[in-house]
């Protein structure tokens, strides 16, 4: 009995030995890696400057075949910069007549291709997270002054569309948000306008 207790304590510091020689070994590995990863890219810091903050959201939607008169309503959009800032994430929430959308969005800076990525997650997408579209199909776009985000999307018949969002006359207390759609190479449509005043904090 004694030499299994033996054995079996002796098995067990072998054990905690390697386990805590790897552990000090991924620390050590991480904590270069760390120091040596690039700061946050600086247009993804000039873009997290310009829209981080909570905003309060009027939304104006163009008349269609549903809403003949159009629709107006209301909604929340909160912009901060991710862990570290090497992302910026948006939160949004819009209130609608039959069913409210939420959406949360995440920005960030390839350093390899020199270019804006992002991803868009909301409750009215039947997968909810657009993964095919963070790959291959979304290009995001920052000069300073207006932020632009442009998909190729594909219907489940294969038909393929244009979506065209821009936010723009960016001020510290304000900015305008459009929508538009429409077919590769012809004219788009607006689909919504949003006007969003900064909250300020209490």
């Amino acid at each position: 009995m004694n030499v299994k207790i033996g054995g079996g304590l002796l098995l067990f510091g072998v054990l905690a030995g390697l386990l805590m020689h790897s552990t000090h070994f991924s620390a050590a590995a991480y904590t270069q890696a760390a120091a040596d990863a690039p700061a946050p890219a600086p247009e993804l810091r000039s873009l997290s400057k310009a829209l981080s903050g909570e905003w309060s959201l009027n939304v104006k939607w163009e008349p269609d075949a549903a809403t003949p008169n159009g629709l107006a309503n209301a909604g929340e959009e909160t912009w901060r910069a991710g862990p570290g800032g090497y992302t910026l994430v948006e939160e949004e929430h819009l209130r609608f007549p039959k069913e409210d959308a939420f959406l949360l969005g995440v920005v960030w800076w390839d350093q390899s291709t020199k270019a804006f990525h992002g991803m868009e997650c909301q409750n009215l997408l039947p997968y909810t997270c657009d993964l095919k579209g963070a790959l291959n199909d979304i290009t995001m776009s920052w000069d300073g002054k207006q932020f632009v985000i442009d998909e190729i999307e594909t219907s489940n018949t294969g038909k393929k569309s244009m979506w065209h969002e821009v936010w723009l006359d960016i001020t510290p207390t304000s900015f305008t948000q459009t929508g538009e759609y429409g077919e590769p190479g012809a004219p788009r449509k607006r689909l919504f306008t949003i006007h969003a005043t900064r909250v300020e904090k209490k």
